[in-house]
């Protein structure tokens, strides 16, 4: 009998210890929701980003600052490798949560996330969210040409996606843009000229006639933030690219143009892995990066545009004031994978 006795005790003490370290690592709360604060949150996040490394990186900060006794892990790639990355992990996921990506290719692939609805969620546009929130849209972003007016032309400079078709890559050299196969800003950009000039009722027919046109004239980069970076440089004079990209250079030769035969404004997301490790720091993170205090920085210092109504997006044009076009996401979603294909069968001739 003591020796049974014994080994119960035993066996509730290592039960215990295990229980203790299984909390510190996923941040168990030992307090209600309500009573913890920052400094009760423990454990390290591994979070996948797209974003550009100077706003990812301040806003990384600005949330360890914040919760100080959370490590965040950064894993930074274009948007459909991390996808990709996050579908071949699934069985075992290493990712908690993925901050950035468009939102079509996010759509394409909801189902490796697992829902969260955030506590401020009456402040959003809900049209740019997963009506079943699986992503949460976190910055709209206009798609826009960036130009390099020190090496092209006032009258050169083109105004709508068709003036595209009258560059002239023997005066100013090629047009930058990302890969649409593994930057997910650049699948946008080629979705957006797909619907100026097509229609899913056909498949977008005309929109690729287009974009086989205007492919010559092209130079795909390796990452989408070099489509305005090297405009910067004099690389290239021109590049197709995000709007946070194009209006982050306080030079007035870098100059910000709007298509004037319409653009989309499909938001990046954020969104938490299915079956995550840490699936209440993913929460606290997903809070964080919708937050007043992290969209308001991110505006004032990166030029990324708002999601909350209750932020002013300050040095940015209105959205009112950009023709938008009609985009639908349950087509690029369902299609993703195909439209890539194509654009490859483009590439290769």
């Amino acid at each position: 009998m003591k020796k049974t006795i014994i080994f119960l005790l035993v066996a509730c003490m290592l039960l215990a210890f295990c229980s203790c370290g299984k909390n510190a690592d996923t941040n168990t709360a030992t307090k209600p929701a309500g009573e913890m604060t920052p400094a009760d949150y423990t454990g390290t996040l591994t979070v996948y980003s797209p974003h550009d490394s100077d706003p990812l990186n301040a806003g990384v900060a600005l949330f360890e600052e914040k919760y100080p006794n959370v490590t965040v892990e950064v894993i930074a790639d274009g948007t459909s490798n991390l996808v990709a990355k996050i579908a071949a992990e699934s069985a075992n996921p290493v990712c908690d949560v993925i901050w950035g990506g468009g939102a079509d290719t996010l759509a394409a692939y909801k189902e490796y996330f697992q829902p969260y609805k955030p506590t401020c969620f009456d402040v959003l546009d809900a049209s740019l969210c997963d009506p079943e929130y699986y992503w949460i849209g976190e910055s709209p972003l206009p798609m826009t040409f960036v130009v390099n007016t020190q090496k092209v032309a006032k009258e050169d400079i083109p105004q709508s996606w068709a003036d595209l078709l009258n560059w002239d890559v023997a005066k100013y050299g090629k047009i930058a843009i990302a890969d649409p196969a593994s930057s997910g800003s650049a699948f946008t950009q080629l979705c957006t000229m797909l619907s100026v000039f097509g229609s899913s009722a056909d498949n977008y027919k005309s929109g690729w006639d287009f974009v086989k046109k205007l492919y010559p004239k092209l130079e795909v980069k390796s990452s989408s933030s070099l489509a305005h970076k090297d405009v910067f440089a004099g690389e290239n004079a021109m590049g197709i690219t995000l709007e946070k990209g194009s209006v982050a250079y306080a030079e007035d030769w870098m100059v910000t143009v709007y298509p004037s035969d319409g653009t989309s404004a499909v938001p990046d997301g954020v969104a938490i892995i299915k079956d995550c490790p840490n699936p209440e720091l993913a929460k606290l993170f997903e809070e964080f990066v919708l937050s007043n205090e992290c969209q308001t920085a991110q505006n004032k210092d990166w030029a990324r545009r708002p999601m909350r109504s209750d932020v002013e997006a300050t040095g940015l044009s209105p959205l009112s004031e950009i023709k938008l076009i009609n985009y639908d996401f349950d087509y690029v979603s369902a299609n993703a994978s195909a439209i890539k294909e194509q654009w490859q069968d483009i590439v290769v001739g």
